[in-house]
């Protein structure tokens, strides 16, 4: 067992797949890196992003600073922002279809999983409930309120989907609405929803929860995207030192920004977030257009796996903590030791379902319903110089 996984990770290690030309719609969105070549520092923002989530869901906290952590989801949602732009050109349906096929199989799977658990053992379970109705506002990504008052679906991390959801939706809408300007109307969607719940929060879930200025944080993901394209190959490979210091920069400002009670407390601490979000995808964005792009296979590997990391780890997590704290004190997640044995466990689990399950899964998929191209969703990592990414000048604007 342990063999074969190892065999498959080094598989997917040294695998590098390219993929034929681009079709003349392709070449339009392909003005960073080209769509047959995924980002490897987007993919370790991704790694990043998905491992600060593991470890504030751990409950560990580092002495003299508050919880640190859950900004992985504003990464998150930046990265959303910027993918989705650099794609917005293809066909709507092609675009959706291949979305739904990413996001819904894992989702729906895992939130099954934990009905039937809930529904065979409810009294291990606090705020689960094995009920039809919430089973169903789950699948369909609608809103409600739980038992203990909180606006979560039956997989509670699967809040953060709903608003991936609408924005996916939304940017299906705007190309077939104004397919000359899909991100410009996708973005005032975005504000217009949020401005009008804010007028009705207190009258339902749905409202309250799209009143949350989080999803503003999609539009900082196609800023992100357009402040990468602004800048020509040469001057991303010049200025390339400057936009390794942003990049290392924003890492560091959104730990201390999130987790010094001084800092946290600050004006409008979201908007902080999201700015520093902006500025780790574009550096990463530029220091790959400048040929920087991350070869550690293992990172980009950590981060094709996030999603599957991002479902799995709150129960992986809770799994070690009951096998292993009861024998081991020192392993209880809320101790440094803990959390960082169970962040390791619940990688180490999210690779393997990622490698045995979720790669062929969606290769089949895309190949039933996700139209003609050929996925990149998981291609290997690859090694691009400056020569390989095509200038930004001349491409047609979105």
């Amino acid at each position: 067992m342990l063999n074969s996984f190892f065999r498959s990770i080094q598989t997917q290690i040294r695998t590098v797949k390219l993929s034929a030309p681009a079709s003349k719609a392709q070449e339009i969105c392909e003005v960073i890196v080209p769509l047959n070549q995924k980002i490897n520092n987007i993919q370790a923002l991704r790694a990043f992003a998905a491992i600060a989530v593991v470890i504030f869901h751990t409950g560990y906290v580092v002495p003299h600073m508050l919880a640190i952590g859950s900004f992985g989801v504003d990464i998150f949602f930046v990265i959303s922002g910027y993918i989705m732009a650099r794609i917005c050109e293809t066909n709507p349906n092609f675009f959706l279809r291949r979305r739904l096929v990413r996001i819904l199989p894992p989702y729906w799977a895992m939130t099954i999983l934990l009905f039937l658990f809930a529904w065979k053992f409810p009294q291990l379970l606090k705020a689960t409930q094995a009920s039809g109705p919430e089973l169903i506002k789950s699948l369909l990504f609608i809103p409600y309120y739980k038992s203990n008052g909180l606006l979560r679906p039956l997989l509670f991390v699967g809040w953060s989907l709903n608003y991936e959801m609408f924005f996916y939706v939304a940017l299906t809408g705007s190309l077939l609405i104004l397919p000359t300007s899909p991100l410009l109307l996708t973005s005032g969607i975005i504000l217009t929803i949020v401005g009008i719940c804010h007028f009705f929060i207190g009258r339902g879930a749905i409202p309250a929860f799209y009143a949350n200025v989080v999803m503003v944080e999609f539009i900082f993901g196609i800023l992100a995207y357009f402040a990468a394209r602004s800048v020509s190959t040469q001057k991303a490979i010049k200025f390339r030192g400057f936009s390794l210091l942003c990049f290392t920069g924003s890492l560091f400002a959104i730990v201390f920004h999130q987790g010094l009670p001084q800092v946290s407390n600050a004006w409008y601490p979201w908007l902080v977030t999201a700015a520093i979000s902006f500025v780790m995808v574009t550096s990463a964005s530029l220091l790959s257009q400048g040929g920087w792009d991350t070869e550690m296979a293992w990172v980009v590997l950590i981060g094709d796996s996030s999603y599957v990391l991002y479902l799995l780890h709150p129960y992986s997590e809770t799994l070690i903590d009951k096998a292993f704290a009861r024998h081991i004190p020192l392993l209880a997640i809320d101790h440094l030791f803990g959390s960082l044995f169970a962040t390791v466990i619940s990688i180490g689990l999210a690779v393997l379902l990622h490698l045995k399950l979720e790669m062929p899964s969606v290769a089949y998929l895309n190949r039933r319903f996700g139209g003609k191209r050929k996925s990149t969703e998981f291609t290997g990592v690859s090694a691009r110089s400056p020569a390989t990414v095509p200038p930004l000048e001349g491409t047609k604007k979105l």
